[in-house]
Formats: C-alpha cells, structure tokens, sequence
C-alpha cells in the first residue's frame, strides 16, 4: 500500500528506524514484482544504481533519437529510409547527419518537405484548383493529428513547412485564377 502525499502537511524528520523500514519495504516490493532498479545508456547497464558516478546521461538528441526510434518499431516501421540518393538509418544517425536533413535545402527542410506535400496533394485532388480547400482542409487534418501526436505543439520548422504549404497551394490555384481572366 502506497501512502498519499499531502503537500500542506508539514514534513517530518524520519528517524533512522522509519528509514531503514522504508529501504526494506522497497525490497520486499522489487523482489514480488521480479523488478530490480536498472539503468540502460549506451552500452553498459548498471543494477542497482540509478544515480551516481560512472553512469553516462543521454544528451537531449540521444533522448529524442531513442524516442522517435522507439516509436517506429512499436508502429512496426522500418528505420532505414531512402531520400532517393542517400540511404538514412535511424539507428546511427549523427547529430550532424539528422542537422543536416532538416536545414534549410535538406531533404526534411521546409522547401523540400512543402514541395513533396503540395505536390502529393495536387495530384491527389486529381490536379484541380477548384479543389484547392479541400486540399487545404486535409492538410489542416494531418498537421492536427501530428500536433496532438506531439503533445499539442509541434516544432518551428513544422509551422514554416505548413505555412510554405499554404503559400505553395495558393500559387497552384493563382496560376488557373490568371489564366481564366
């Protein structure tokens, strides 16, 4: 049994006796649930040992990298892609490397990403501008579904890529606007 905390109760000093009845009640419960305290970074694995000296901590980038890798192989998705000339994998992916894909003329940048979507889109819609906001709302779905996926904000280049999107669909239809006048 789990005792609650309450955080207008005022804190009382443990005495030794309640300390080492805690340790062991926490032993007795690790040892029933076949459960021991581990810690997994890189290559080596502590038991025993959450905290201390040795243990080497993940960057903010191996966090999100393990994260994102975790998700596609519980979604059963492959960690190798294709850009067409270059082959990516997920599992070795540097910094660099993952930087590089989402700058500014990467293939994961906003120009190169927006140009895939609107062009994805426009044959879709079976290449009609009378289409256009229906192409628009279908985007707004999907950018929707990937924010709530993200916890309800998605990253900056996310908002450049939906904004260039736009920006791209509104040409498409403008070049048939000009062209009925």
């Amino acid at each position: 049994m789990t005792e609650q905390i309450d955080p207008t109760r005022s804190a009382k000093p443990v005495s030794g006796q309640q300390q080492e009845e805690m340790v062991q009640r926490r032993q007795r419960e690790r040892t029933r649930s076949g459960t021991e305290d581990r810690v997994s970074l890189g290559e080596q694995e502590k038991v025993g040992a959450t905290y201390g000296p040795g243990l080497k901590v993940a960057t903010p980038y191996e966090l999100l990298r393990n994260l994102v890798i975790k998700t596609l192989q519980e979604q059963g998705l492959n960690l190798q892609f294709s850009t067409g000339d270059v082959a990516i994998d997920f599992n070795t992916i540097t910094r660099e490397e993952a930087q590089a894909l989402v700058a500014e003329d990467g293939y994961f940048g906003v120009e190169q990403t927006s140009e895939r979507i609107v062009n994805f889109a426009i044959n879709a819609f079976g290449n009609d501008p009378a289409k256009l906001q229906q192409m628009k709302d279908a985007i707004d779905q999907g950018f929707l579904e990937a924010q709530e996926a993200f916890g309800g904000a998605l990253p900056e280049i996310s908002q450049q890529t939906y904004n260039a999107i736009m920006e791209k669909l509104d040409a498409f239809a403008g070049q048939f606007a000009e062209a009925g006048e």
